[in-house]
């Protein structure tokens, strides 16, 4: 998508067509985006590419650093407990939900498993591999994607400054705070207050699992007190690397 602080965005191609190339190069105050989650983590076959390799030789930062090193990169960071589950529940939808069951004792149970198998994975293993051998895990939960010390390190290592990082409960704190940081690090001009204000107030809130969490509730205490003890220490490396403890997300 194309992001301009005079318009909506817009799909990259249809802009191309409709300015030229010429002018969407010239335009300072256009900015092209991808949205894509999946480029902090994803590195699928690495493992095929490079046999014999115990950890990765690269990362997708140093993948787009190649093409484009000019650009900004940000991450939204979610407690990750939160994130797992919401996720697990996201992809439970429609024709999903009609022939597959799920209940709070079923996730407390996948949840077990896979802590078990990340564990064991790292005792032979270094951290990086484990939460790059997606192969290891199942998609019907990710629980590696939450180690994000993993996979935040790989990136600043590679972008520096040009890498913001905020965490989803600064976001919905002080959004407007927030949204200011993100058009000074990309570059544009920020609207004042006001105008942010306004935005975010009519703005659209998309990817909600309000139905589904209705009839499916919430996770069993001990489900969560078991994922917050799996967390906590890479939480807390995360913090020390970022030199902030909001990225603990939990005390």
């Amino acid at each position: 998508a194309v992001v301009s602080t005079q318009s909506t965005g817009v799909q990259f191609g249809d802009i191309v067509v409709k300015m030229g190339a010429k002018r969407v190069l010239e335009d300072k105050e256009l900015r092209i985006v991808d949205g894509t989650p999946s480029l902090m983590w994803d590195l699928g076959g690495w493992d095929d590419r490079y046999p014999g390799f115990q950890e990765p030789p690269y990362s997708n930062a140093d993948l787009i650093w190649a093409v484009s090193p000019t650009a900004r990169i940000i991450a939204i960071l979610r407690d990750p407990v939160e994130r797992l589950f919401s996720e697990y529940l996201y992809f439970w939808k429609g024709e999903k939900m009609r022939r597959e069951r799920r209940t709070p004792q079923t996730f407390h149970d996948d949840v077990r498993r896979e802590i078990r198998k990340f564990e064991k994975c790292l005792e032979v293993k270094s951290l990086r591999h484990c939460c790059y051998a997606t192969k290891l895990y199942s998609v019907r939960l990710r629980i590696a994607l939450g180690v994000y010390i993993c996979y935040i390190r790989d990136w600043m290592e590679v972008w520096g400054d040009q890498f913001l990082v905020l965490t989803m409960n600064e976001y919905h704190d002080n959004p407007t705070s927030v949204l200011t940081r993100v058009f000074s690090h990309i570059g544009v001009f920020v609207p004042d207050k006001d105008e942010l204000r306004e935005f975010i107030q009519h703005s659209k809130i998309d990817n909600t699992n309000s139905d589904v969490k209705k009839s499916f509730g919430d996770m069993l205490d001990e489900t969560r007190t078991l994922l917050q003890n799996f967390y906590r220490p890479f939480n807390e490396d995360l913090a020390n690397f970022l030199k902030d403890t909001k990225y603990k997300f939990y005390q």
